[in-house]
Order: structure tokens, then C-alpha cells, then sequence
């Protein structure tokens, strides 16, 4: 039983490595654009025993293709901005109106995080942030509490 789970569990950890690095990503015209806005989340579980938690990632998708690969900055919005205002309030003790709106506290907050995980300060959210950042898991099993870590 202890070994089902634990190669369950690796093989979870592969398919989020493997979705991190744009290795399935069902074709090529998605990575192109992938550069735009994050106008969509993906979810991301982690297991460890009896605990299961779930987290939301900034994502672009067009309907078909999906990248992690997405930028947000001063001005954006949606749904993958909400994840990462959930995060830097849960992981980094930043107090925003998890709003979807990328204003001026969103990016100060990030900056902060930013200096934190000491990667550049820029207050733009990208590829590098997103793998630095720690995110929020929620807990989606009756064990276990709140989690952040990096994906």
C-alpha cells in the first residue's frame, strides 16, 4: 500500500514537472502566444499520506492550449492574478483584496515576495517568479492544514 502511494505520488510530481517545462502542451502555435496575459488557472494537487491540497497557477489558454509560461503586470487581470494575490497573502503575509485587479499594492506585495525568494525585482510576474514563488495549497482531505511551497 505505502508503495502504491509513493509511486503514485512520484509519478504526480512528474506529470507537474513535466507541465511546468511546456513538455504537454498539446501543439506549438500555444507556445508562441503563451507570452500574453494569464488568463486562466491551472490546478495542481500535492499528496503526502492521508493529506491532499490543491493550488491554482496562473496560466494562458486559448480554449485548446494551455501554458504556464504567461506574464502579468501593472494593469492585469482575471482569474490567474486571483491565484497569485491568494498566494501572496497566504505565503507571503501580504493583506490584499484578492480581487483579480494587478494594481499598484499587488505589485508592491509581489516586489516584496520577489526580494524574498531573491530573484529579480521587477514587480512583474513571470516564468521565473512563478517557479521562485511559494504557493498556497489549500487542503481538499479532512487531514491535514494549510500548506505553501514551491511547485
Amino acid at each position: 500500500m505505502k508503495i502504491q502511494r509513493m509511486l503514485r505520488t512520484r509519478a504526480a510530481l512528474a506529470v507537474g514537472v513535466a507541465l511546468l517545462s511546456d513538455a504537454v502542451v498539446a501543439g506549438t502555435a500555444g507556445l508562441a502566444r503563451a507570452a500574453s496575459g494569464c488568463n486562466s488557472t491551472y490546478t495542481s494537487s500535492k499528496s503526502f499520506i492521508e493529506w491532499r491540497g490543491d493550488v491554482r497557477i496562473p496560466a494562458w489558454s486559448d480554449g485548446t492550449y494551455l501554458s504556464l509560461n504567461c506574464l502579468m503586470r501593472l494593469g492585469s487581470s482575471g482569474a490567474g492574478m486571483r491565484a497569485l494575490q491568494t498566494s501572496l497573502d497566504e505565503c507571503y503575509g501580504e493583506s490584499l483584496d484578492v480581487d483579480g485587479d494587478f494594481g499598484p499594492r499587488t505589485r508592491d506585495a509581489l516586489k516584496r515576495a520577489q526580494a524574498e525568494e531573491d530573484i529579480s525585482v521587477d514587480g512583474g510576474y513571470g516564468p521565473q517568479t512563478r517557479n521562485a514563488l511559494s504557493w498556497y495549497y489549500k487542503p481538499v482531505t479532512p487531514m491535514g492544514s494549510d500548506e505553501c511551497s514551491r511547485l
